[in-house]
């Protein structure tokens, strides 16, 4: 898979309104029916890292971090404006698919 923040075109230190504002303006600027492999690319981007659980989860599993959960949530979280998980609700909110 491609790095997700390159395809948006943010950083990995990117909140998630900074996230969905651009995942809007690339949906917006390459349509479907227009530009079908680029808007997939976009989506499948965009579901990689749109929220804390999903941004853990890339950088645990994807994009091949050493970290340990902890270090992760710790660096993610605070970049967010969301409230900070806790690390059970996490991994449960990760096994359940959310």
């Amino acid at each position: 898979m491609t790095d997700p923040y390159s395809v948006l075109g943010v950083s990995p230190q990117s909140d998630d309104e900074t996230i969905r504002k651009r995942y809007l303006e690339l949906v917006r600027q390459f349509s479907p029916e227009q530009h079908p492999q680029r808007f997939a690319a976009v989506r499948a981007a965009y579901d990689a890292v749109r929220d804390l659980n999903r941004r853990v989860f890339y950088q645990l599993f994807e994009a091949g971090r050493n970290d340990s959960v902890d270090q992760i949530i710790e660096e993610i979280a605070c970049r967010t404006q969301r409230r900070r998980f806790s690390l059970q609700a996490l991994l449960d909110n990760l096994k359940a698919g959310r």
